[in-house]
């Protein structure tokens, strides 16, 4: 059937091809092509090639039906993006209407983001054909179809409008169908006060290419009651191209309505006329879509250039070729009497005919063995692509299957290694702590001596002053000797400067006390086992150890500590895994301060603010209620400690990536990126809390930390 019917298409009608279904006259080889790194609104304005600054004008003579302005520019309706002459996307006017629909700004974007890919295409070659373009085109639903050489070279491009001109004349099935046999009926409709922006929410949503203006109209029926009812009235049409062309003038679309922008009046058809009369019409006006209205004016439907290929589908094509077949047989019957009868009367020509038929039954012998031949090939063909599409099969499951299991190797690889970091850190932070806790417990002893002694020593210093101050207020004019050794000595000052002396020891004394004292709260090696602490003394303790690197210095100023502490309850926590977290975040707090000093205009300054809340991501307690109610720790089960500065901030990439394990952006040798990531395993894992920042360039940052007061003892 395939044969026969090919050779009827490939026939001459009159002298002329009735039609060619080679790809090479559909083929399309001015196609827009762009680079993947062109920016979106460049590509906009190559598809749009926009030839005048000022606004389009709308008025009818200037504009197609489909709201194409012939006089103002020139479009394509895609653009193909390459790299490396290969074909690496696809990007059409239906992507513009959906990006646009998105509300997607085109200037930051380029091509590679938004381009549809991989690019269904295909390949040029003897097997190919146009009924092969046009089952693409139904399969895929898509309206453009790029076409490469047997090296993967592009060729060109396949349109609906391609394909239905280079099968002309296209009346031979043209004239045997009518507009209401292909139209759509499913119209996507809008009335006019619709803002161009909707309407290109509607295209991308409906996947349409474009929406048709209506209004309703009460109408009489045509019946013997004459009843009033409502029809839709096609008044004016809003098509893809017209989005393009909105967006390459780059006109506000929320603020232009459909009234103003649709094209009108529209170009309409009535159901009965044939598609010649509709591909008459597209031509000579140069649209892609008609509007089909019913004898009301009401709207049935639309005829796109799409509706017509329906008609040019292999099995209504066969249909046809066989009708035709049927008639050009009838006619061979009528010319076979009419030979027979010219035999009678020409006696001569019986042995030329005698031998015709002996060589049509050769020749038909011979197609018939000729027709096996193929059908073994063919059958032989088949058994073999079905072995390839097993093989084929087989390959994708494997490599779907190797590349499972790289994804778990490389997840258990990362886990591991986190893991590995953990335990390396904790038995560091356990060693040092108990390295703090041994020394402090060895200053402490010594110190605690001398700060006891040194209130007596000051006592017993004062006493002697008296005595000293009693001799001479008694004895003005004491011995030569004791004269002498008083100049040398410099009594006056000695008794000025004694007590301020032993006055600095104590308060270096006690200096040296809360230092030893915040080195075994941050160690807090006796309370290893989670249990209820004072939130506020790690705190403290933590910046007790940081106060060097507070102080001013040639380089920087000092950094400001201001402490905003809310009336909190004991809380149920490892407390030196939490002084961990406290000493990690306030160092990285610091570096990012002396990093952006003199950056930041503003004095370098630390905020640390701590209040109760309801749950994970709640707002603080506006009036709390006493320390440690139990009412409030009813109410307010949460606790967020926040630490803030007023740095530099980050970029939204080192936000995303902060928590992860051996992300640092400090220089090689300088930090080893597990401080957070482990404060993140402390504060989630560990408290069943969270660990979040909020930060951006130019405004600080902000840690939060967001803890249970207590812990639930059944987990």
């Amino acid at each position: 059937m395939w044969q026969s019917s090919h050779q009827f298409i490939s026939m001459q009608l009159n002298g002329a091809p009735l039609y060619s279904l080679s790809l090479k006259s559909a083929i399309d080889s001015h196609t827009l092509t762009v680079s993947p790194d062109t920016p979106v609104i460049d590509v906009l304005h190559l598809m749009a090639q926009v030839r005048s600054s000022c606004p389009v004008d709308t008025s009818p003579q200037l504009l197609e039906t489909d709201g194409t302005s012939v006089e103002a520019f020139k479009r394509a309706s895609c653009a193909l993006v390459m790299e490396d002459s290969q074909l690496v996307g696809i990007f059409t006017e239906r992507d513009i209407v959906r990006l646009t629909a998105m509300g997607t700004n085109f200037q930051d974007v380029k091509v590679a983001d938004v381009m549809s890919s991989p690019v269904i295409k295909l390949t040029d070659s003897d097997s190919q054909d146009i009924f092969t373009a046009l089952s693409v085109f139904r399969q895929n639903r898509i309206r453009h179809l790029p076409v490469l050489d047997s090296q993967g070279q592009l060729l060109g491009l396949l349109t609906p409008k391609s394909i239905r001109a280079s099968m002309q004349p296209a009346n031979l099935l043209t004239r045997l169908w009518s507009v209401g046999d292909v139209m759509t009926t499913q119209v996507i409709h809008a009335p006019m006060t619709t803002s161009v922006l909707n309407l290109a929410q509607l295209m991308a949503e409906y996947r349409v290419s474009c929406v048709v203006i209506t209004r309703i109209e009460e109408k009489t029926t045509l019946d013997s009651e004459n009843h009033l009812q409502n029809y839709i009235v096609p008044l004016g049409i809003v098509t893809e191209g017209d989005i393009v062309q909105f967006r390459a003038l780059e006109l506000n679309l929320s603020q232009m309505q459909a009234q103003e922008v649709m094209s009108s009046p529209l170009f309409c058809l009535s159901p009965s006329d044939s598609l010649w009369i509709a591909h008459q019409q597209m031509q000579q006006c140069h649209v892609r879509r008609l509007v089909v209205k019913g004898v009301q004016g009401e709207l049935l439907g639309i005829v796109s250039q799409t509706s017509l290929l329906k008609v040019l589908g292999a099995t209504e094509m066969y249909g046809v070729i066989e009708e035709l077949q049927q008639a050009v047989d009838e006619r061979t019957t009528e010319l076979r009497d009419a030979n027979q009868r010219l035999q009678r009367e020409i006696f001569s020509r019986t042995l030329a005919e005698v031998e015709l038929q002996k060589a049509h039954d050769d020749l038909k012998r011979q197609v018939e063995e000729r027709t096996a031949e193929l059908k073994a090939a063919n059958k032989l063909l088949k058994q073999d692509i079905v072995k390839r599409q097993k093989v084929e099969e087989a390959l994708r499951r494997r490599e779907v299957e190797l590349q499972e299991k790289a994804a778990q190797l490389e997840a258990t690889l990362h886990q591991l290694r986190s893991t590995q970091a953990s335990l390396i850190q904790a038995e560091k932070m356990s060693s040092l702590g108990q390295l703090v806790a041994g020394i402090a417990h060895e200053i402490n002893n010594p110190i605690s001596f001398i700060h006891c002694n040194l209130p007596y020593a000051s006592q017993y210093a004062r006493d002697l002053l008296d005595v000293v101050q009693l001799y001479q207020k008694n004895y003005p004019s004491p011995v030569p000797e004791i004269q002498v050794r008083a100049e040398e000595i410099d009594l006056n000052f000695v008794l000025e400067d004694l007590l301020k002396l032993l006055s600095s020891m104590q308060i270096g004394a006690e200096r040296i006390r809360q230092i030893v004292l915040s080195l075994r709260n941050f160690a807090l090696l006796d309370q290893a086992e989670m249990k209820p602490v004072d939130l506020h003394e790690g705190i403290d303790s933590t910046l007790s150890l940081l106060q060097n690197r507070l102080k001013a210095t040639p380089e920087h100023p000092g950094i400001l500590v201001i402490k905003e502490y809310g009336d909190l309850p004991l809380v149920e926590c490892y407390a030196g895994q939490l002084n961990q977290v406290f000493m990690n975040v306030l160092n990285n707090a610091i570096d990012a301060l002396e990093k952006g000093y003199p950056a930041c205009c503003s004095a370098p300054c630390i905020r640390i603010r701590t209040e109760l809340i309801q749950g994970l991501g709640e707002e603080a307690v506006a009036d709390q209620s006493p320390r440690n109610s139990a009412d409030s720790i009813d109410k307010f089960p949460w606790l967020a400690i926040r630490i803030l500065d007023n740095g530099p901030g980050m970029t939204k990439d080192v936000r995303r990536k902060l928590f992860d394990p051996f992300f640092t952006t400090k220089p090689v040798g300088q930090g080893t990126g597990l401080g957070l990531s482990i404060s993140y395993q402390i504060v989630v894992e560990k408290h069943g809390g969270q660990l979040k920042c909020i930060s951006a360039l130019g405004q600080g940052t902000e840690i939060v930390i967001e803890i249970p007061v207590r812990q639930n003892k059944s987990s």
